[in-house]
Formats: structure tokens, C-alpha cells, sequence
């Protein structure tokens, strides 16, 4: 097994820093969570069928816009978003077409309450005998996972912005947050879907809007812009809450990253990790895995800021990585406790299969 490598340097906070957030019913985010349900689905259907989790991966689900026609205090869908689901699974007894459908659907209406017609197009396929082979036996794959802790407060303040107006009345679930912040000045971009049937007249929208910015404002001292592309009677209006009906598409993995931003003045990898199978899909276990680590050893006495990155090589064991890295702004002397506690979580690749089946862990 290779040796840690671990580098030290300075904390330094950078002079601007860019972080963003695709909200629950942004399609991207759509698209993620809708991968997960159909996984942990077939968790639940492989453990009773075969009693172990199956090779799997359904990381693959690519949502079509559809056409909508809203109206201050109503509207109607004319063309309802298409959910195809490729991938591949281990079938299963049933019809996989079915549970593949069932559990998108299941997902969708919980997470946009006023998306109630769409179109679900399953196509999974088994998956190829050399990879379902390694289930319980290596890395399914070779993959980076990386994390970092603490967020910074910009990082930690886009996602308090989220849940201030997570439920607030006319705002749709599709939301997406920019924040950009040069020196000490901090501008924030809310992109936030109005739903018809809650307002009567431009006046309501315009007052949604003013809420929105005050709410934040009342927390924050930034600047705020609410529906920046807002033009006349060109309007970010909805009949469900989610621009999936006409105005945006989605894909697992183009959205947020395992810590729920997207962080590009952070190390972070590209993997989707929604909808990989829990046991050996190492671009899901090595993303969140370098996130715990990371959070505990950003915890310990003289760390200020720590950095995981971990590379799978396919077929080798989970707590085998090809590489393992950490970079601590820092004290030296939190080496070696940095370091075993990354090999105490590489060790615990297993216990965190029930915690993705549940759902107990945050992927998105």
C-alpha cells in the first residue's frame, strides 16, 4: 500500500472566491436525486432478492424539458418533462422498468410539489460480467474522490441562503444561488422559479422578489439580485416551480458536488456520485469518504483548513487506494493523527453502505 502523502502549507484566504448551489428542484439536482432513489430502490429489491447489493450504476438520468404555458394565477403544462434513465443494474424478479419508474416518480413528486405530469423512460441494461464480478472484491472502477473542511463562511453562507427560503410562499423549488465575493465585498445571484397559481399580478411577483432579497439581506451584508434576466413581461414564471417543464434540462453529476456546492476555487472531481452502487463504486465511497476525513481532520489542534484526494485503481481493494494525499494549512505536528484518521475511514467503506441506502448521507 502506498505511504500518505501529506504537504503543509499557510493559511491563506484567497482575495475572491466563487460558490454556487443548484437548489432541490433545479433539473441537475432533479437529475441527481432521481438516480439516487432508483439506487437505494434497488438496494432495498437486491437484499431481499439476493441477499447483497448488486453491481449497479444508474448515474445516467438525463431529464428533457417540456412546454408550459404559465399565467399569473394558473397555467397549464402542455408538454410534460421526459426522465430517460440509462445505466446499468442486476436485474431483478420484477420488471426492472417498473421499479425504475416508481422510484423516479416517487422522488419527483416529493421533491416539486407541483410537478405532477411527466414521462419516465427506463433504459437500464445489465451491466458488463467483468464489473459485476467485483462486487464485494475491489474498486469498481478508477476514480478520484477529494474534500475539503471547514467551509468558508461564503461556502457555509450559500447553504444557510437555501434553506432561508426553502417553503417560502410562491417560491418554487427550483432555485440556484452564485455568490462571488472580491476582498470583503460579497454579491449574490438567486435565480428562483415564481409558481403561477400564487401570483395574481406582476405586483405579486415583483413583491416575491423583494422578499426574497430582504430575507437575505436581513441575515447578510451582501448585495442581492433576484431574477437578474427578468425583462418586461419576460419573467422567471412557472406553473410547477421547476424551469424542467420548459426551460432548463438536467443531468446526473453537471450540479453539485457531494458537499452540496459547486466549488471551483476548491479541489473537486467531476464524478457523479448519485446513483453509483454503495459497496465498491469508488466514485461515490472515495467523494465522501475524503469529505469525513476531511471534516475530522480540519477538527484537530493546529489544522485550519485540510484537503483529501484519494484515486482508486479498479479491481483493488477500497482501503487500497492508488494514491492518498492530504493537504493541511497547518501545524506539521497534526501529520500523523491526519493520517490515521484517513485510514480509519478508508477502513470503513462498509459501514457506510447502509447510511447511502437510508439516505442519511448528503450527496447533493
Amino acid at each position: 500500500m502506498l505511504d500518505t502523502l501529506i504537504t503543509f502549507r499557510n493559511f491563506e484566504l484567497p482575495r475572491f472566491e466563487v460558490v454556487e448551489r443548484k437548489c432541490t428542484g433545479h433539473p441537475d439536482t432533479l437529475a441527481d436525486g432521481i438516480s439516487e432513489s432508483i439506487s437505494r430502490e434497488l438496494c432495498r429489491i437486491y437484499m431481499e432478492e439476493f441477499g447483497e447489493i448488486m453491481h449497479h450504476n444508474v448515474d445516467k438520468v438525463l431529464i428533457i424539458g417540456g412546454r408550459a404555458e404559465p399565467q399569473f394565477g394558473g397555467g397549464r403544462i402542455l408538454e410534460p418533462p421526459a426522465i430517460v434513465v440509462g445505466g446499468r443494474a442486476t436485474s431483478v424478479r420484477s420488471s426492472m422498468s417498473d421499479v425504475v419508474r416508481e422510484a423516479a416518480s416517487s422522488y419527483l413528486r416529493k421533491a416539486v410539489r407541483h410537478l405532477n405530469e411527466f414521462v419516465v423512460e427506463p433504459r437500464t441494461r445489465e451491466g458488463a460480467p467483468e464489473l459485476r464480478s467485483l462486487i464485494g472484491r475491489g474498486a469498481n472502477d478508477t476514480s478520484i474522490g477529494s474534500g475539503f473542511a471547514p467551509l468558508r463562511p461564503l461556502e457555509s453562507m450559500v447553504l444557510e441562503i437555501d434553506r432561508m427560503l426553502e417553503g417560502m410562499k410562491g417560491v418554487g423549488e427550483d432555485r440556484k444561488i452564485m455568490a462571488v465575493r472580491f476582498d470583503d465585498r460579497v454579491k449574490v445571484v438567486v435565480a428562483a422559479a415564481a409558481i403561477s397559481r400564487y401570483m395574481f399580478s406582476m405586483d405579486d411577483y415583483i413583491e416575491m422578489k423583494s422578499r426574497i432579497r430582504e430575507t437575505i439581506q436581513s441575515a447578510c451584508d451582501v448585495e442581492v439580485d433576484v431574477n437578474a434576466a427578468d425583462h418586461d413581461s419576460n419573467i422567471f414564471l412557472t406553473v410547477t416551480g421547476t424551469s424542467a417543464e420548459m426551460g432548463d434540462d438536467g443531468a446526473t453529476g453537471r450540479g453539485n458536488r457531494a458537499n452540496g456546492l459547486i466549488t471551483p476555487m476548491r479541489p473537486m472531481t467531476m464524478e457523479a456520485v448519485a446513483g453509483k452502487n454503495p459497496v465498491n463504486h469508488v466514485g461515490k465511497i472515495y467523494n465522501v469518504i475524503a469529505q469525513r476525513a476531511a471534516e475530522d481532520i480540519s477538527k484537530l489542534d493546529g489544522v485550519q483548513e485540510a484537503y483529501v484526494t484519494l484515486v482508486s485503481r479498479i479491481g483493488s481493494p477500497l482501503d487500497q487506494p492508488l494514491m492518498k494525499a492530504l493537504s493541511i494549512a497547518g501545524s506539521e505536528s497534526a501529520g500523523y493523527e491526519a493520517e490515521s484518521i484517513l485510514e480509519d475511514w478508508l477502513g470503513r467503506a462498509e459501514s457506510l453502505v447502509d447510511e447511502f441506502v437510508s439516505g442519511r448521507i448528503r450527496i447533493f
